[in-house]
């Protein structure tokens, strides 16, 4: 059977090109023969559930434990109906069995621990004691419950730690999207909010799975090319790991859009493929681009990464909420400084931002173009001064983003034709550094606020500083009123600036 890349849920490695990821297993496998319990955490579609049953399955082959993997999502509607969402879990254990290929009769008939409120610690003692091997038990989706009903789970658990490995599970794994310690648990009973870390405090180590490595990456595409004989031309595979930084969805996600949906016939695919695979992907809508834009919603990730899309700097906010941003993948998590997590995201959060404007943008692709088909970037300019005048009254979020997201819809929309953009988010020093490349040419603007005098005499310098990194001689400086756009034509001006050598067009919108 053929294989492909894996878009939607856990991978299938009959149909799906898997990557096993030692990095990830091996902190997990010394966590088991620790007899610890922890939680094992990444963001949504990283291939956390992947790798956990692949886990299983391996140390199930290796006959030294009895491992099961389950998931408690149906009890996300219990909420405080501690009896309903045990019902849950004991289904949930029963199914778990027949998905690892395991005979129902090892576990006990689950319905004897229906009408207890601690029937899944009853329930696991019963099978723990039974079973010739030590037990390790894989929770996936804890984050799904809520209310006494996840409290019950965790103390239950909690409860029973201290009989394993003979009368409890040798180990036992709580996976989801972010740490345990990080949720916050309204009890009704209690009147008050409990955190997860205060009810499952016997909790030995949080672990994150990474996303994908540069070999990872290498792995996952080589599989594609000994299945499918088709090639990726050199440099390919590091510009992927490039614009996605190992993200394991968006690696798949490239991978069909440009070998299956796009290119399935070209026998070698370069760069050229991949630009178009990663318009297609953004254009898509999928699933994953949707939620990474709702996220916003969310006051703790818009106070963050809001201003980060203005260059605003991000150090006065909790540390809990920088975490919470890193948990959903957000934000890099290794970076030496707070980055939006990868290029792509950078990209993708301020085009759905502005999705119904660029709808508005001309679609002749070509009239910003010289006769010799190279950029007239100085007309691109000039004629976005009319367009910040039509649609600069309109506020995305925050006022203060909003030039940035409209410049960037607008530089989307038309540079497409065959153009790249860099997004520079230079953190602290409030302006957006943005780099165009069109037919080997190189084109850069800085857009800043206007907050006084002070306002134009940084931009000059920052900009010099930033066109002297990419070794060019002018640049455009644009200069936003601390106000929505207006028809006052006096206001829009444009100046023609030398500075530290360097000759910057000023546009004073």
């Amino acid at each position: 059977m053929k294989k492909f890349f894996n878009t939607a849920g856990a991978n299938q490695p009959d149909i799906h090109y898997t990557v096993w990821r030692e990095d990830g297993v091996r902190p997990i496998l010394e966590l088991i023969e620790q007899r610890k319990y922890f939680t094992h955490h990444a963001p949504r579609q990283s291939g956390k559930t992947t790798l956990l049953q692949e886990l299983c399955k391996k140390l199930n082959a290796e006959g030294r434990y009895l491992a099961i993997h389950i998931t408690v999502e149906d009890a996300q509607s219990a909420r405080h109906d501690v009896i309903e969402a045990n019902h849950c879990v004991l289904r949930a254990l029963n199914s778990g069995l027949i998905f690892n290929e395991m005979p129902a009769s090892i576990l006990p008939k689950i319905e004897q621990f229906f009408d207890q409120s601690n029937g899944v610690r009853s329930c696991l003692e019963s099978w723990s004691k039974a079973s010739k091997l030590p037990i390790v038990l894989i929770i996936d989706e804890i984050d799904s419950m809520a209310g006494e009903s996840l409290i019950a789970l965790l103390r239950q658990l909690r409860a029973g730690y201290g009989l394993r490995p003979n009368a409890f599970p040798q180990s036992i794994v709580l996976n989801g999207v972010r740490d345990l310690k990080d949720y916050r648990i309204y009890s009704s009973r209690e009147d008050t909010w409990l955190t997860g870390g205060s009810c499952f405090n016997i909790k030995a180590k949080s672990v994150r799975l990474g996303n994908f490595l540069l070999d990872d990456v290498r792995d996952l595409f080589s599989q594609h090319e000994a299945e499918r004989g088709q090639k990726l031309a050199p440099g390919l595979v590091e510009k992927i790991y490039e614009l996605t930084q190992g993200q394991p969805w968006l690696c798949n996600a490239l991978g069909e859009q440009m070998c299956f949906e796009l290119f399935p016939d070209e026998p070698v695919l370069d760069q050229n493929h991949l630009r178009e695979a990663k318009e297609a992907l953004i254009l898509s809508r999928a699933t994953h681009i949707d939620q990474l834009y709702y996220r916003l919603e969310d006051p703790r990730i818009r106070q963050i990464v809001i201003p980060m899309l203005a260059g605003e700097s991000v150090d006065d906010f909790p540390t809990e909420d920088l975490q919470y941003a890193i948990d959903l993948g957000l934000l890099h998590p290794t970076a030496k400084v707070l980055e939006i997590a990868n290029p792509l995201y950078k990209e993708i959060l301020p085009r759905e931002m502005t999705y119904v404007s660029q709808r508005t943008i001309p679609e002749d692709p070509h009239w910003y173009e010289n006769p010799d088909k190279t950029l007239n970037y100085r007309k691109l300019m000039d004629e976005f001064v009319q367009f910040w005048r039509e649609h600069g009254h309109k506020e995305f979020y925050d006022r203060e983003i909003t030039p940035h997201v409209l410049f960037m819809a607008w530089l989307q929309r038309l540079v497409n034709g065959g153009g790249t953009i860099h997004r520079e988010y230079a953190l602290g020093r409030k302006r957006l550094d943005i780099l165009v490349t069109f037919a080997n040419q190189k084109f850069v603007s800085e857009i800043k606020l206007y907050k006084g005098p002070k306002t134009l005499d940084e931009g000059l310098n920052q900009i010099c500083e930033y066109l002297n990194q990419i070794g060019l001689d002018e640049g455009y400086l644009m200069l936003f009123a601390d106000t929505t756009a207006t028809d006052d034509d006096s206001r829009y001006r444009v100046e023609t600036v030398e500075h530290l050598g360097k000759q910057v067009f000023v546009y004073w919108l």
